[in-house]
């Protein structure tokens, strides 16, 4: 049976992710929809008036009922979601005919028909809530009606991207040996020249002394100026040929290393755990005093989850390895299925609630007070049945009840008028 799994782009730029697992219901025209391809991506949305009218009969459009099978149940929210905004979804692919000279295009309408009488058939487990109609055409030049082509996917624009960023790096690459070839130019045309021999100081010791001390001194003013030249030729491409300087440089620098590691890895099919060291000391080994203080230990993992993240496509797990240094580390990162239970069970963990918290705090209380309640009341009972037997008609001993009288004279003194004024009265 001809299968189709439908993937949607969220946003512009975004990566696809699932919607739905779909097969042909019925027809609409005459379209089976096993001509679909195996995986169709719905890449962008458009309210154009050729894809909210129904299409002319000069066009060769197909319609089809299309049943899920997936069982996630996401194409009634999805169809809520275009019936509230009013707009079609749409997407291309590469049909199977030979004949056709462009990509077939797919567009889901918002308006859904009502489905026919008997098209899921009697005794089946699908609703209506599984089925979606969408139109198709397998040769996008045959559309009229000022149609523009779908945005290209997200696998188009990271290529784009990619081969605007080998550019930059290209021309950065060749703007830093320019600037090397004129700082040698320029440092080579500093040079001192010799100086004329003069007849003076040809003449004696004392000339040829002076003439040698000269050249010297030159020499040594123009070692600066070589330097500087070559550190301005330098400074203005970062690591890599980034165009980043300073800390910038060095976390691409790093970024670039950790990232060579993880295509390595990717590519060794052999090797499931990958172990990335991080050594604070060494990375900011080249930087000032200053600013050192900018990168962290913290900056420099989250620049590896986010390489594991990206190179394993959101596969992998990267967890941190105990250390006894607050400025070395290793990050650990297995590739999909490889990962130890340990490592998985700590990183599900995730943080709960104030409100949940303080529920758990709360009984956590009660049940303090609760076990202390019936402790004290246990060591009462206990105490009354020891020292009940040894005391007259079995009462407890009182200790401690004649108190030492701990008021002053001046206070006796005025009770003792008092009483006095009370018994004359």
């Amino acid at each position: 049976m001809d299968e189709t799994t439908i993937l949607l782009v969220p946003a512009p730029g975004a990566k696809a992710e699932f919607l739905a697992t779909v097969e042909p219901a019925g027809n609409a025209d005459g379209a089976s929809g096993g001509d679909l391809p195996f995986e169709v991506v719905l890449s962008s949305y458009t309210r154009d008036g050729w894809a909210m009218t129904a299409p002319p009969p000069t066009e060769p459009w197909k319609s089809t009922w299309l049943k899920s099978v997936d069982g996630r149940g996401k194409l009634p929210g999805f169809l809520k979601y275009l019936r509230e905004r009013k707009k079609v979804p749409m997407g291309q692919f590469e049909p199977a005919a030979v004949a056709s000279s462009g990509k077939g295009v797919i567009m889901v309408p918002f308006d859904q028909p009502p489905p026919p009488a008997g098209l899921l058939g009697d005794g089946s487990d699908s609703s209506v809530d599984d089925l979606i109609y969408c139109r198709y055409i397998l040769d996008e030049n045959q559309i009229g009606r000022g149609y523009r082509r779908p945005g290209p996917s997200p696998k188009a624009i990271a290529q784009q991207q990619k081969q605007k960023q080998m550019a930059q790096m290209q021309q950065q690459q060749s703007l830093k040996q320019q600037q090397q070839q004129q700082a040698k130019a320029k440092a080579a045309s500093s040079l001192p020249k010799p100086a004329p021999k003069s007849s003076r100081a040809s003449s004696g010791m004392l000339g040829n002394l002076m003439a040698a001390t000269k050249r010297t001194n030159t020499q040594l003013d123009t070692v600066p100026v070589r330097k500087a030249a070559s550190a301005s030729a330098g400074a203005g491409v970062g690591a890599g040929g980034s165009g980043l300087t300073g800390t910038g440089a060095v976390i691409a620098q790093f970024r670039q290393d950790v990232e060579q590691k993880m295509l390595d890895f990717r590519n060794d099919v052999s090797q499931t755990c990958l172990k990335v060291p991080i050594s604070l000391v060494t990375v900011v080994s080249d930087l000032p005093p200053e600013q050192k203080q900018s990168v962290t230990i913290d900056v420099l993992k989250y620049v590896v989850y986010e390489q594991a993240e990206e190179v394993g496509e959101d596969k992998w797990v990267a967890a941190r390895e105990p250390s006894e240094f607050m400025d070395e580390c290793i990050v650990a990162v297995y590739k999909e299925g490889h990962a130890p239970e340990d490592v998985l069970e700590d990183l599900n963990k995730g943080e709960l609630p104030d409100e949940i918290l303080q529920q758990q705090r709360a009984m956590r209380q009660a049940l303090v007070k609760e076990v202390t309640r019936k402790e004290t009341k246990a060591d009462a009972q206990r105490h009354k049945e020891t020292m009940g037997s040894g005391a007259p008609d079995d009462e407890a001993w009182t200790l401690n009840t004649q108190k030492r009288d701990r008021r002053t004279i001046e206070e006796i003194q005025k009770e003792m008028k008092s009483q006095k004024r009370q018994r004359t009265s």
